[in-house]
């Protein structure tokens, strides 16, 4: 039975205690540390606090509190001399149900690792099985006495965020900004947030999400493209999958909100419909994506076209700037690549697939609403252009006789800009421009720029598309330059299931008591792109504030907006239709 987060931090002492004196072993001394630091804003400040008061406790009381924990599948498990906590996580390790030969080799570890350091083996149990132990205590056996002792210690302050995460309940909001807050420590970048695929970054966060995932009563794993996935089942017979989930990687300097708040919030979700006693009619599946972004290997949707079905296995040979495949990459992180394949999901085994994300744009912040409903998800096209005129002195040549590059690049810019603002939803973007070799006293001779134009229309996109073009080559017969243009992407515009705006609809107005909610198009790309291949796809968006910005470290979210959006998610969940 958990009890609320509000009620911990008014409780005296002697009930928080009380209330904590099982989340380390037999050591109510650690709640007793932290209670004058209340209060807490989440049970990860509450983890955070009583991790850090272990850490400051004499060693004598540290290797006590080791020594507290029982061994696995040992003689007090034999005897059924458990705490409860530890007869719970035993068993749903299946060390309750070791075959003879099993115990007998645990007991020969267990004595063999107590004579060497003198305290039990402590692993955190959860999310792994009977072979994962005995490969953890063959490992550990060969560790120095010290390195031993502080990994015991770490595998402790899991033990205890398992255990917080069975005992405390709280309001979805700031827990979820909070877990946002925990993943982005992990950056390749200091004073700023890039988390790259496959970086040791990257894995420390998909580590984490496994356990929140675990946490919150998932079965959960990382699999062989770097998805971090969670899953619920359900008892019912016949019962399919519903997906969820976005992308965990950043682009460089970005956002904590944009993709991991897909991730987290549908974690929180599910945590609070298993404490409810909540069941679904159909199993549940968070999916953490590995790679969206495409910084580090300049491919995206690594992760989300691997469940698709839809992965090139001639990826694996593609390098980063230090000469590293992406296969080296993915087997130095512990995956086996050639197991990609298995991991596409059957269509007929799916009910769809939903998306939550940050708008990334200022409409819901304009209209001063939470959330949003998206219509489709914007195509794109993209083109690299690269014009050639001809260089020459800036004070000698009379600009009537100028094959300026760069002054062609800006009529080309101001047509898009005309002409990308003729229909709702239609944007055109020159992002680069370049002169190469620029100097203040030469006209320029080439001018490289880029073009990216989208709509949530396809129709709409290419007529845009092809008047761009018509222009660009007006631009170039008019000012006798040569214009050459490389198509390097097209994506096609994704639509949002008409059914799952309307239950997405439903759920807004049930929660928040709206009488209708706000229906926008995505101008971004997101994982649902991808996983419309298989399954209808819906998005709910969230408004992000200062100014609707990310990709930026500027990129926020409210408590209040996170926490509704939480809700309405459940709602969804709990009236969901296929």
């Amino acid at each position: 039975m958990s009890i609320e987060l509000a009620a911990l931090n008014a409780a005296n002492e002697a009930d928080f205690v009380a209330e904590l004196s099982a989340i380390f072993e037999h050591s109510p001394w650690v709640a007793e540390q932290v209670c004058a630091l209340r209060p807490f804003a989440t049970r990860l400040d509450l983890h955070e606090a009583m991790c850090a008061a272990v850490r400051r406790a004499p060693a004598a009381q540290q290797l006590a509190l080791v020594r507290a924990h029982p061994e696995l599948a040992g003689r007090a498990a034999i005897r059924g001399d458990l705490t409860a906590e530890s007869t719970s996580e035993q068993a749903g390790a299946g060390l309750a149900a070791c075959t003879p030969d099993e115990y007998a080799r645990l007991q020969t570890m267990n004595d063999a690792y107590n004579a060497r350091f003198g305290f039990p083996f402590v692993l955190s149990v959860k999310g792994h099985d009977r072979a994962a132990i005995l490969q953890h205590f063959e490992r550990r056996l060969s560790n120095e006495a010290e390195i031993e002792l502080d990994t015991a210690l770490r595998e402790i302050d899991r033990i205890a965020a398992f255990r917080l995460a069975e005992r405390v309940a709280e309001p979805a909001g700031p827990l979820i900004l909070a877990m946002a807050d925990r993943l982005a420590r992990h950056s390749e970048q200091p004073g700023a947030l890039t988390c790259t695929f496959m970086s040791a970054e990257h894995q420390a966060v998909a580590a984490q999400l496994r356990d929140w995932m675990l946490q919150a009563g998932m079965d959960a794993g990382i699999d062989p493209i770097g998805n971090v996935v969670g899953r619920l089942c359900s008892d019912a017979a016949g019962a399919k999958t519903l997906l969820t989930g976005s992308h965990y990687d950043t682009v460089v300097d970005g956002g904590r909100y944009d993709g991991r708040l897909g991730i987290l919030l549908p974690v929180v979700v599910a945590a609070s419909l298993r404490q409810a006693g909540i069941t679904l009619p159909y199993h549940f599946e968070v999916l953490g994506f590995g790679d969206e972004e495409g910084v580090r290997l300049k491919s995206t949707f690594l992760g989300s076209s691997a469940i698709a079905g839809a992965f090139d296995m001639e990826l694996l040979q593609r390098t980063d700037k230090a000469g590293i495949t992406l296969g080296d990459a993915l087997i130095a992180a512990g995956h086996d690549p050639a197991q990609i394949p298995r991991l596409a999901r059957k269509p007929e085994d799916l009910l769809g697939y939903v998306e939550v994300h940050i708008e990334q744009g200022p409409v819901l912040l304009e209209e001063n609403l939470a959330l949003g409903v998206v219509t489709a998800i914007a195509g794109s096209e993209r083109y690299l252009l690269t014009i050639t005129g001809l260089a020459g002195h800036s004070g000698t040549v009379p600009m009537a006789l100028r094959r300026d590059a760069a002054a062609a690049a800006a009529e080309i810019v101001l047509y898009v800009e005309q002409r990308c603002s003729q229909a709702p939803g239609l944007v055109g973007t020159v992002g680069r421009l370049e002169v190469p070799n620029g100097a203040v006293n030469v006209i320029p001779g080439r001018c490289e720029l880029s073009l990216d134009v989208r709509a949530p229309d396809d129709l709409v996109r290419d007529a845009a598309v092809a008047d761009v073009m018509a222009e660009i080559e007006r631009i170039g017969q008019r000012r006798r330059v040569d214009i050459a243009i490389n198509r390097v992407l097209r994506a096609a515009a994704t639509a949002c299931a008409v059914s799952l705006q309307a239950q997405f609809d439903a759920s807004i107005r049930r929660v928040t008591g709206a009488a209708s909610s706000r229906h926008l198009p995505s101008g971004a790309g997101h994982d649902a792109m991808m996983l419309a291949q298989i399954a209808e796809v819906g998005m709910l968006f969230v408004r992000c504030g200062n100014g609707g910005i990310s990709h930026h470290p500027a990129e926020i979210l409210s408590f209040e907006d996170a926490d509704v959006a939480a809700r309405v998610f459940a709602d969804f969940l709990q009236h969901f239709t296929a």
